[in-house]
Order: structure tokens, then C-alpha cells, then sequence
């Protein structure tokens, strides 16, 4: 049988070795002669691998030097990556099941292919905190290479990462248009009496559905807390009904060949009190005042007092970051880049082109109220993912 179809990626191939490239000029000025990537979401965004394979270890081998890089995967999943990269087929090397159902592991297997491009002796930048290396794949590469050292990477990729290209910029806009579609799918059922899961079934559905022929990937899980429940942020949906009277905070992302764009908004049915109103101005405020800080050249740190002098002078007050870096999303891994944050003390000078989840919630010992959305950082106003308005949604 023979199959016409053809590889399927977002991005031409020039873009990801041109990547590769900025990578390599980082590692090289680290002193790294090569580097084992083992995040999904820097293997994704060296090579567009795109499939659900990372509950095994899989690794991107990354010579510093000009020698082609190289995907370790499990065997059965090398299919995967000839459908969804540029690599030719001898960059793409596959372990057997041995080394999950026995004594072997399948860093030895990553081992015996850095012994195999001359790296047994080398310097091997290595993601200590990666979120697919365990401290067991640690130990084993370092029995099976004794001679080599190795170093952290220190999120090296994820800095690399932080500066989004034209299209991938593109691609988040495309995803703020899938997450605006979703709140407004959401605010459109909730309903006096209607379960917070059914709701919840038909964000998903728009999360993937998408619009105007711009489908969904795979969403990380919406955030759908309702009355004081609303005082946390990391809060599912549950089987309850709604009822009047009360808010609902929504934090979701659209997401398009799995870039992230995040969204919050409260809704709330019935009137809002005075005091929940006061809330709401006071959150609004901050963000007109924090916008302006938003911009290249301004450090993290800079955003983020401008918001919290803000909303003090309101009565409130915040003590966790209000941002960060945020662009590809897995399942199970989320969108969080883990470099920037806008928080006291970071002072990461922002630049064009940096993506921002600017996350200006607030919860209180009783009920909260949330309002973020992404913004891509320029030499002015930031540019928003998002149309839609920022005031409470009242329903």
C-alpha cells in the first residue's frame, strides 16, 4: 500500500534550524560541546515532534558544533516524528520496549548514542529540571558515562524561546481568537441552575472546535471556580449548579498547534454587590496603569509595582506575581515558560517580541476576581491576543 499524504508541520523547516542555531550560540558561550533536551516543549520547539509520547523518556541529542542534531524516541513512536518534522529518518533513532519492561532504562540507550557521536568524555548540558528527566535517568547517564561532566542547562531553550518569531506570533494570535471564542461560549451557558461540568463540556468543545475554519490542539484544562470557591486559582469545575448571586472566574487558553494564548474574566449572575464592584475597579485600574509598563526596555520588576501601588491605594493587595512568559502548552505540562515573571525583584529587561500573560487576579480570603489575558511586548502599547472587554461580565 502506498501513502500519498504528506509531513505536517506549522513551521518551515529554515524556522526550526534557524532555532537550533540561536541555541547552539547560548550553549556555546556556556562552554557546552552538547546538550540532551528532554522537555516536550523544547523537543517541540527544536523539532515540531507533536505527539503524546512524553509519559516515556524521549530526548533531543543537540551537538553544539555544526553536527545534526538527533531525536531519541521510543520505537514505536519514530512514525510520530517522521509525520510532524523536518528530520530526515537517520536523525530519528527508536529504543525498544526492553528498555521500559526490564532492568535496562532508556538512558542507557541515550548514552550509548552520546558515545557513538564522540561525546563520552564531553560536557553535557543537561535539564536538570526538565519536567520529563527523572533523578533515575540522572544516575544512569552518569554510570554509563563516568568520563563526561555535566552541567545544567538552566532553561536554556525556554530563554531562547522567549522571544517569539513573526509567525509564531501569528499562530497566538490565531489561538487568542480560539480562547475569545471559548469565554464567550462559556459566558453564553452558564445559566441559573446548570452544572458547572456542562459548561465546562462545551468550553472544551469550542477550546478544540475553534472558529472560522481555526481548530483547536489539545487545551490545557480550564480553570472554572464559582462562588467562594472563587478565593483560589487552580480550581476545576464541579458538579454544582450555578446560582444567582455569584461569580465564577474562568481561566482558559486557546491553543493552535499548541501555542497558548491565556485568558481570565469573571462572570457573575445577578447584581454584583458594591464591594465586589469596588474589587473589579480596582483590578481594572491596575491594569490601565500597568499596560504602559508593559514595553521593551522596562524590566519585569517595573510592571508589576506600578499594579501593586495601584491597587493598594484601593484597599487591595496582591502578594504573588501578576505575568509571565507564556507560548507552547502540552497537556499536563501547561503554558508557563518558567523564565520571566513579573514579580518584585526580577529584572529581566523585556523585549519585542516577548509573549506576556498578564494575570491580574486577586483572591481574598472569601471570593475572588480575575482578569488576565496575553500580550505580545513592543516598543509601545502592547499588542493584545484578546477583543474582549475587561470589565466584569454580568449575566
Amino acid at each position: 500500500m502506498t501513502i500519498t499524504d504528506t509531513r505536517q508541520s506549522a513551521f518551515p523547516a529554515a524556522e526550526y534550524s534557524e532555532r537550533v542555531e540561536r541555541l547552539r550560540v547560548r550553549a556555546s558561550a556556556k562552554g557546552f560541546d552538547v546538550l540532551v533536551v528532554t522537555d516536550p516543549k523544547n523537543i517541540f520547539y527544536l523539532t515540531g515532534y507533536d505527539a503524546y509520547s512524553y509519559y516515556v523518556p524521549q530526548s533531543m541529542v543537540v551537538p553544539v558544533a555544526s553536527d545534526a542534531p538527533v531525536l531519541v524516541l521510543r520505537r514505536q513512536d519514530v512514525p510520530a516524528a517522521l509525520w510532524t518534522t523536518h528530520l530526515d529518518e537517520d536523525q530519528i533513532l527508536g529504543y525498544g520496549d526492553e528498555y521500559l519492561t526490564g532492568n535496562l532504562h532508556p538512558m542507557e540507550y541515550v548514552a550509548e548514542v552520546l558515545k557513538s557521536l564522540g561525546f563520552g568524555k564531553a560536557t553535557i548540558g543537561i535539564e536538570f529540571d526538565g519536567s520529563s528527566f527523572s533523578p533515575r535517568g540522572m544516575h544512569v547517564l552518569e554510570q554509563a558515562l563516568a568520563d563526561a561532566t555535566f552541567a545544567d542547562m538552566n532553561r536554556l531553550v525556554e530563554w531562547v524561546r522567549c522571544v517569539k518569531s513573526e509567525r509564531e506570533i501569528q499562530v497566538m494570535h490565531e489561538a487568542g481568537r480560539i480562547s475569545d471564542h471559548a469565554m464567550e461560549t462559556a459566558f453564553d451557558a452558564i445559566s441559573l441552575g446548570i452544572a458547572e461540568s456542562q459548561v465546562a463540556a462545551r468550553t472544551y468543545a469550542a477550546l478544540v472546535g475553534g472558529l472560522h475554519g481555526i481548530y483547536g490542539s489539545a487545551p490545557w484544562q480550564p480553570y472554572m471556580s464559582s462562588g467562594q470557591r472563587t478565593n483560589t486559582p487552580h480550581l476545576r469545575w464541579s458538579d454544582e449548579p450555578y446560582r444567582m448571586g455569584r461569580p465564577t472566574m474562568i481561566e482558559l487558553g486557546g491553543h493552535r498547534h499548541n501555542y497558548a494564548a491565556g485568558l481570565s474574566r469573571t462572570i457573575f449572575l445577578g447584581r454584583p454587590p458594591a464591594d465586589y464592584r469596588s474589587l473589579e475597579g480596582a483590578v481594572v485600574e491596575g491594569l490601565h496603569a500597568a499596560l504602559p509598563r508593559l514595553r521593551a526596555g522596562n524590566r519585569a520588576e517595573d510592571v508589576e509595582r506600578v499594579w501593586r501601588r495601584t491597587i493598594e491605594s484601593r484597599g487591595f493587595e496582591k502578594n504573588y506575581r501578576i505575568g509571565y512568559s507564556i507560548g507552547i502548552s502540552f497537556p499536563d505540562t501547561g503554558w508557563v515558560e518558567r523564565t520571566i515573571s513579573l514579580a518584585p525583584g526580577d529584572r529581566t529587561v523585556l523585549n519585542p517580541g516577548m509573549t506576556i500573560h498578564l494575570m491580574l487576579a486577586v483572591w481574598l480570603d472569601r471570593i475572588g476576581y480575575s482578569l488576565s489575558e496575553t500580550f505580545v511586548v513592543g516598543d509601545g502599547q502592547p499588542e493584545r491576543l484578546s477583543s474582549l472587554p475587561w470589565e466584569l461580565m454580568v449575566k
